[in-house]
This record gives structure tokens, sequence and C-alpha cells, in this order.
């Protein structure tokens, strides 16, 4: 114990005296802390997993290890962010040349040029990243990457990244922006796109995106269409556009139940609900299978219900129907075979379904 203790203060004398410590060295260089002089063997680093380096808590920069099982054995040290490798093994290059399109609902495709340099492993992965929302896509392989969930009508940008057994490059720089404008079938602003105005509408805007969406359900009771028949307003207008006009003047002047109760719905916090014209209707018709899918999907339901066949427009006959005897509003029947588009005029107390619209 004497002895040791002997040989501990003497080497701390050492230390303090000459500020570097050789070993088989009487004079260690004076710019090393260390000076280790050996012709029969080296300095031998600690050795271990790459699961145990990760797993090091709050590594020093500059700590060095040597993991055992990365790339046949890597010799790797932390430089206060991250961990690198020795010599020329480290993270792939920088993606290049990134690029997106809008794809399907909420979606988006990246494509970008692969890394010129995979860093002297392999790369596993590349990675798309938008901005706004950090929502991700991968490939394996380095072909387009698809990114699901994003937001109907918001605008994106995406950068890329690559990544290898040492870490994941630096990102790419942004993409250009990609607007994912609505399409028909899309869940959006309370309900389904259903249809898309062209230039021959009255509420279409050049460079933009606007349309019509039905609410993902049926009213839960069937209604009139009015409480009586001797009134006449005149909204017989069956176009495109013409739906939030006709109901407007519907409630204005009539007590409507079918026409009160879609104006006043709420769904999705929107207050512009309306009943729709024949022809958006019509419209409606003819892609209803498309809306069932995305209606259901949103906890909606199908047309196909029973006891509910026929749905009423906000178009009503401009006169009294003399051979019928009855005052008339046209309906849609949505589950009858032999349907062939055209509107049936049905008197205004008889009992039929709603599926309020509203324009976006």
């Amino acid at each position: 114990m004497k002895h040791f203790f002997t040989l501990l203060t003497t080497l701390m004398l050492t230390i303090n005296t000459y500020a570097q410590v050789g070993i088989n060295t009487a004079s260690p260089d004076a710019s090393a802390a260390l000076d280790i002089t050996s012709t029969t063997g080296g300095l031998l680093l600690p050795r271990m997993t790459d699961t145990q380096r990760l797993a090091i808590s709050n590594p020093a920069a500059g700590l060095a290890v040597y993991v055992i099982d990365l790339n046949g054995g890597s010799f790797m040290f932390y430089d206060g962010n991250s961990w690198s490798a020795f010599a020329s093994n480290t993270v792939p290059d920088t993606p290049t040349n990134v690029s997106a399109n809008a794809a399907g609902s909420g979606e988006a495709t990246v494509t970008y040029t692969q890394s010129a340099s995979n860093g002297g492993s392999a790369i596993t992965g590349y990675t798309a990243t938008s901005n706004p929302g950090g929502i991700t896509g991968t490939s394996d392989n380095g072909g387009d990457i698809t990114i699901s969930g994003l937001t109907i009508g918001s605008t994106y940008t995406f950068t890329v990244t690559a990544t290898n057994a040492f870490g994941t490059s630096a990102a790419s720089g942004a993409s250009n922006e990609v607007t994912l404008d609505p399409r028909v079938g899309d869940f959006y602003q309370g309900g389904v796109v259903f249809y898309l105005f062209d230039e021959e509408d009255p509420d279409y805007i050049a460079g933009e995106t606007h349309g019509l969406i039905t609410e993902v359900r049926q009213h839960d009771e069937l209604l009139m269409w009015q409480t009586s028949e001797d009134y006449v307003t005149g909204v017989t207008d069956q176009s495109i556009g013409a739906g939030s006009s006709n109901t407007s003047e519907i409630v204005t002047y009539l007590n409507s139940p079918a026409a009160n109760a879609a104006y006043g719905k709420t769904n999705g916090g929107y207050t512009d609900w309306y009943l729709p014209s024949v022809d958006e209707l019509v419209e409606m018709f003819e892609v209803r299978e498309i809306i069932d899918s995305t209606s259901i999907a949103n906890g909606g339901a199908s047309f196909d219900l029973e006891g509910v066949d026929e749905f009423w427009s906000s178009c009503e006959y401009p006169t009294y129907q003399e051979d019928a005897n009855y005052l008339g509003a046209y309906t849609i029947p949505f589950n009858r075979d032999y349907y062939t588009g055209d509107p049936i005029l049905q008197p205004k107390r008889e009992m039929a379904s709603i599926r309020a619209v509203r324009t976006f």
C-alpha cells in the first residue's frame, strides 16, 4: 500500500510539473497532454455496440468510442451536436432538386435527386417533410415520395433528407409551393365536394377552385316543400348557382319546412347552407356513389336509405297545375333504377328528403 501511494504521488507531481504525460517516453511532445510511445501496442478505446453508443447520456464533445457492429467496426466521435465516423464514413450528401405536385385527396408527390454520396454507408431511406405541419413520407429506394394526411385547401412546401447507418443528412432546399385544391369526392368545409365550377358557371373565378359541397347525410326526417299551396314565389331558375338565391327567396316569403331546414344547418361550423337548384341536384345525383363513399368514411350515410327516395330542389313550377289541382315543386329521385335525369314535379305538400348544399 505504501508503494502504491508513493507511485500515485509521483504521477501527480509529474502531471502538475510538466503538464504533459508520457508513456514509454521521457520527453512527451509539448502539444500533447498524453504522449504514448510504442512499437508493439496501440491505444484501445472503449468498445461497444451501436445500441450502447446511442444510449450514452449527454455525450461530451470529443468523446470517442469503437462501435463493433457498425459497418464491420467503426471509430465514432461526438462533435457536440451529433455522432460521426472517423475517416471517410459520414452521413449522406443532401438531396437536391426537390419538387412537388398535388396528388390524390389530401396528398402530394415529392420528387428529388438522390444524394451524390452515401457517406460510405448504404442509404437506408429518404424522408420528405411538409411545411407547415411537419407531416412526413418515406421511400426506401430513392423513388418518389407520397405524403398523405395534408389539409385540403392549404399550401405546402417540402424538404427531403437521406439517412444511412451514421445518421441523417441536412435537409434539402424547399420545394415549390403546392396548394391542395379541393377535388370531387373530397371531404372539405363541412361536407363532400360534388361539383367544381367551370367557365360557363356564374360563380367561376379564373385561376381559383370553387364549387359545391353537400352535407354527408340527408335530413333526419321527411319534409314538405311548403305547408300551403296558395302562393307562388317564382323561384324557377334551375341552373347551377341558383340554389342559394332561390332558397333565400323561399324562406323570405313562404313557410317552407324544406328550405328552412336547409337554411338553418351549421354543418362544419358553416351557416350558408341552402336547398339545391334542380341542376345542382342533378350534378349531385351523377356522382352519388362518390358522395356515398366519402360520406360514410366521415360519419355520414348513403343516399340509399330505406324510406328515402326523392329529394327536394329549390325550384317550383311557375303556375298552378289546374289539371292536377296543385302547386308543384321539383324533386330528383335518387334510388329509382329507371331515373333518366329529369326532375319530377310533385305537390308542395308531398313529403320528401333534403340534402343541403353550400358554395365554397
